[in-house]
């Protein structure tokens, strides 16, 4: 609770802030304005007045009015002032005007920034905890079938567990990516690959599609710059649509292998009727693909899967697709 109250206090104390820069900055703009402006104006007038005597061919020396109100002598052409006093404040008028768009547009910038990505973060959590929550509840039918039937359930709970710290550890990195940060370390993707399936197997038991894997060399070779949870969530992505994806009774295959130019490639095969001729549709957000499944998806599974790729230095592409089955391809750089 008394973060919470920090945070208001934060929150309140940086919009009181901005809010006296915007205010600071227009006054100084209106000050400069006004005094440039005003300046402007007066010049104006001097250049709309006349040296009456002058102007009628007259000697100011030799009228005896010059004694009176002096040689110098200067009258105002009203039509000429009107005329400058429209255009001052026209002027001003239109200088205000653009003062105002250009500092609202530049110190609101932030703030709409602020507010797609809150918007993008609410979206990417609540698809991101979908396949989790997906598991957890697959597991939980599992505790009450076992338990009706008195079968064990000590292993399925340890399971439900590690479900659970997944889903803390996803939440974790989706704050830690809303923020822009980037953190990496060495991890292996064998292990990676072996946490994913994991997650994913109930999910593909009960859709009767098999799961299998293939390492293509000594799995300590494949060692990438990320974060394990990041790039755990890629894999689920692309494994979940995988599997949404296949006819009952197939098989979706995940192999690790080099790439050319030093990457590695993990690529996820399926054995669907295929994608169609615009692969990277996919990629789109809140793009949807309406195949026919019972799972309408890639509407934000494949677009987060790239986004998490790419934070790595990696790409998701869509390697071949035909009405046998598609292969996803995940590429990243091999750690130094």
């Amino acid at each position: 609770m008394t973060s919470d109250k920090q945070v208001q206090r934060d929150h309140h104390h940086h919009a009181g802030t901005v809010a006296g820069l915007i205010s600071l900055r227009m006054t100084i703009a209106m000050t400069v304005i006004t005094v440039v402006g005003g300046v402007i104006f007066v010049a104006g007038v001097l250049l709309g007045s006349r040296h009456e005597f002058t102007e009628r061919g007259l000697d100011p020396n030799a009228m005896s009015v010059t004694e009176q109100f002096g040689s110098g002598m200067m009258v105002i052409d009203t039509k000429k002032a009107v005329g400058f006093t429209v255009l001052f404040v026209l002027g001003v008028i239109a200088a205000v005007a653009l003062v105002g768009r250009y500092y609202s547009r530049k110190e609101v910038a932030p703030l709409e920034h602020a507010f797609e990505l809150q918007k993008d973060f609410v979206a990417d959590a609540s698809h991101e905890l979908k396949t989790p929550l997906a598991v957890i509840s697959t597991r939980i039918d599992l505790i009450e079938f076992r338990r009706a039937h008195g079968q064990p359930i000590d292993s399925v709970i340890v399971d439900l567990r590690g479900d659970v710290d997944r889903m803390n550890g996803i939440i974790t990195d989706l704050l830690v990516a809303a923020r822009g940060a980037v953190d990496t370390e060495p991890v292996a993707l064998a292990g990676v690959i072996g946490q994913s399936v994991d997650s994913v197997r109930p999910l593909a038991d009960k859709r009767s599609v098999e799961l299998r894997t293939h390492i293509d060399g000594d799995p300590s070779h494949f060692v990438v710059r990320g974060n394990a949870v990041g790039l755990s969530r890629c894999l689920v992505a692309v494994l979940d649509n995988a599997i949404a994806h296949s006819p009952a009774e197939s098989a979706v295959t995940v192999s690790l292998g080099y790439h050319h130019h030093g990457d590695v490639a993990i690529r996820v095969t399926d054995c669907g009727s295929g994608i169609g001729s615009d692969p990277e549709r996919l990629f789109r957000r809140f793009a949807r693909d309406d195949d026919g499944t019972e799972h309408q998806g890639y509407g934000l599974g494949l677009a987060l899967a790239r986004d998490v790729a790419n934070r790595y230095g990696g790409m998701l592409s869509v390697e071949s697709t035909s009405s046998h089955g598609t292969t996803m391809l995940i590429t990243l750089p091999l750690a130094a």
